[in-house]
């Protein structure tokens, strides 16, 4: 007699145990998909390491075949150089030649000389205006000679310039330049009086005390009743140490800020609180006439010699007060500048560099007989 199938023989039974069976395994990963796994991941982190190793191999052969390639080049221009063909480097060597005997460009000297000189500052320039000019010409003598501008830092000046004393854009006269060298020496041999020429002519008074455009007549007085003689008996209380006001107009600071631009703002001298200074009037003569001949009435002229931080328009301005009339300075002309005289000048169309370094040249044995002369008789006041 067959026996019954038990529940757990059922066929019925049987299928969905396996089924319940599958679907728990599936949920587990088996000892060998796990082996398979690790396995994998040990492959992809021992190449990841091995990469990494490599990058400095890969760079230190990149940098051993740059510098393989850059002998080869220097081997191949070498042997082409001797064989007579034109290569780079003879190129190289040709650019930096130069009018001076073919010297490699790194020693041709940016100065051909260094030191100073005088020049004859014209009419409507400022001092800086002067600098300026001599240095761009000078600057362009250089590379014409094949010198070549090494600076790191471009607004610094490639050649030193500079002046030795400021001159109004109205006046003109000897200024003097220093050249490289020459800059550092500026002071040593300014430190003597200055001359003067000036025209003054009475009658009015400007704001900036002379006749620049900016300013504009500020008073007006009678001058009929002033006569040389009068004149002659006022110079004299304007010479030897005197106390002075500046002018507004001037280059001077106060509170941090030049004066000529609170000038420019409308503020006067009474204004500003100009505090008066002592300054230095050697000589002081009277001259019949300003510079175009001009005499009484209403003009005449200054002979000036003073020392350093004199304003002759403060001068000229305070003569007109004497005189109870008002006076302003029609124009001026310095006369000497240290040991430098007009006849020691270079005018404007004689300005070549050429004649700039011939003219140092020149001045330094003037120089030298100045302290010859300081070295027997002492240091001048």
């Amino acid at each position: 007699m067959k026996k019954a199938a038990t529940k757990s023989q059922h066929p019925h039974y049987l299928h969905n145990s396996i089924v319940v069976h599958n679907h728990r395994q599936s949920k587990r990963k088996s000892p060998l998909l796990l082996a398979t796994h690790c396995i994998f991941l040990m492959v992809i982190g021992s190449f990841r390491v091995s990469s990494a190793l490599l990058v400095p191999f890969q760079r230190s052969r990149s940098a051993t075949a740059r510098s393989t390639i850059k002998n080869m080049q220097t081997a191949l221009h070498s042997s082409s150089s001797s064989s007579g063909n034109i290569n780079d480097t003879a190129m190289d060597q040709n650019s930096s030649s130069n009018k001076e005997g073919n010297k490699p460009a790194a020693e041709i000297p940016r100065y051909l000389n260094e030191g100073l000189f005088a020049v004859s500052k014209p009419l409507d320039w400022t001092s800086q205006d002067v600098v300026g000019f001599l240095r761009k010409m000078l600057e362009r003598d250089a590379k014409e000679r094949g010198c070549i501008d090494a600076r790191t830092k471009k607004r610094n000046p490639w050649l030193k310039v500079g002046h030795g004393g400021t001159l109004d854009p109205l006046a003109t006269g000897v200024l003097v330049v220093g050249v490289g060298k020459g800059t550092k020496q500026l002071q040593q041999y300014l430190t003597g009086s200055k001359g003067y020429r000036a025209g003054v002519e009475l009658g009015f008074q400007t704001t900036t005390l002379d006749m620049d455009p900016t300013g504009h007549v500020v008073e007006e007085k009678p001058y009929d009743h002033v006569t040389m003689e009068a004149i002659e008996k006022v110079v004299p209380q304007f010479t030897g140490k005197i106390q002075q006001i500046p002018p507004v107009f001037s280059a001077l600071k106060r509170n941090g800020k030049k004066l000529y631009e609170l000038g420019r703002s409308g503020q006067t001298a009474e204004d500003v609180q100009i505090e008066p200074r002592e300054v230095q009037v050697y000589r002081l003569d009277l001259l019949p006439t300003n510079d175009d001949g001009k005499g009484l009435p209403p003009c005449f002229g200054l002979d000036v010699e003073c020392g350093g931080g004199t304003y002759i328009r403060s001068l000229v301005r305070d003569i007109g007060i004497s005189l109870d009339t008002v006076a302003t300075m029609t124009s001026l002309d310095r006369t000497k500048q240290g040991v430098f005289l007009p006849e020691h000048c270079l005018h404007q169309e004689d300005w070549t560099p050429e004649n700039i370094y011939n003219s140092i040249e020149k001045c330094k044995s003037l120089l030298d007989e100045l302290d010859d002369a300081s070295l027997k008789t002492g240091p001048s006041e």
